[in-house]
C-alpha cells in the first residue's frame, strides 16, 4: 500500500471511529450545566381581612348585633401574635361628623381591647376601601407562611453531573422553620431592637476596661459543661 493510500485509509478510519463515538454519546442523558436548584426556604406573604361595623345614624353605641358580627369575624380569622389590627373611619365632611367618627373609633377600639386586641393607627401601606358613612372598618393584616415544595425527588439522589447540591438539600429545615415560626413577618425582615438602658451598657464597658470583670472559676466551667451535656443549660457567675 502506497503512502497516499495509507494516509487516506487512516483518515477514513478515524472519521468512522469519530462518527461511532458521537452516535454512542447521543444516547447519554444531557445535563444543563447552568441549572442550579433554588434555595429551599419558607416565605411569608402579606394578607388582609376587613370587617364593617355599622352604626345607627347619629349614634356612637355598638349594637348587640354588630358585637356578635364582630366576634364571629374575629373568631373566623383567628387573631393572634403578629397580627396588626387597624380601626378606620370614613372621611369626615365636617367637624361634627369628625367628632362622631372619633367616638365610634374609640368605641370599637375599646370593645376590641376587652378581647386583648390592641389596635394601631392606619398607615399608607394598608390597602382597603374607605368606609362609608355610619360605618367603621376593622382591618386585620398578617403574614402567612408558604412552605417550600418538599420533598423534591425530580432527580436521582446522588447523581448530579453538573456538580450541584441535591434539590432536597435544606428541605426539612426550611419546612420546620415555616411550621414553628411564631411571627411569620420575621421571615421577611428582622425586628427593630428595643431601646437599651444606657447605664447598664456604660457600667459594663467601664468594668471591662478597668479589669474588674469576674472570670469563671474552674469549678464553674466544669459545672457548666456537665449541665450542657445533660441538657439542663447553664450560666456564668456574675
Amino acid at each position: 500500500m502506497s503512502r497516499p493510500q495509507m494516509t487516506r485509509f487512516l483518515t477514513v478510519t478515524l472519521a468512522a471511529a469519530l462518527v461511532i463515538a458521537l452516535s454512542a454519546c447521543a444516547d447519554l442523558p444531557l445535563e444543563d450545566w447552568s441549572a442550579i436548584p433554588p434555595e429551599r426556604e419558607a416565605r411569608a406573604h402579606p394578607v388582609q381581612y376587613a370587617h364593617t361595623v355599622r352604626f345607627a345614624p347619629g349614634d356612637e353605641r355598638l349594637a348587640i348585633v354588630e358585637r356578635q358580627r364582630l366576634e364571629i369575624f374575629l373568631a373566623r380569622i383567628g387573631t393572634g401574635r403578629g397580627d396588626r389590627v387597624v380601626v378606620a373611619v370614613p372621611e369626615a365632611a365636617n367637624a361634627g361628623t369628625l367628632r362622631l367618627d372619633e367616638r365610634r373609633h374609640q368605641t370599637v377600639a375599646a370593645y376590641l381591647s376587652l378581647s386583648r386586641i390592641e389596635t394601631r393607627p392606619a398607615e399608607g401601606e394598608l390597602a382597603f376601601e374607605v368606609p362609608r358613612a355610619d360605618t367603621v372598618a376593622v382591618i386585620v393584616s398578617r403574614y402567612v407562611v408558604t412552605l417550600p415544595g418538599c420533598p423534591d425527588w425530580s432527580e436521582r439522589p446522588g447523581r448530579t453531573f453538573n456538580n450541584t447540591v441535591s434539590r432536597n438539600l435544606g428541605c426539612a429545615s426550611a419546612s420546620n422553620l415555616g411550621l414553628m415560626v411564631a411571627n411569620p413577618a420575621d421571615l421577611e425582615g428582622g425586628r427593630r431592637p428595643g431601646p437599651m438602658v444606657g447605664a447598664f451598657g456604660v457600667l459594663a464597658i467601664q468594668r471591662y476596661r478597668k479589669g474588674e470583670t469576674t472570670p469563671l472559676a474552674p469549678e464553674d466551667i466544669g459545672a457548666i459543661e456537665s449541665q450542657q451535656k445533660s441538657g439542663q443549660g447553664g450560666g456564668s457567675k456574675p
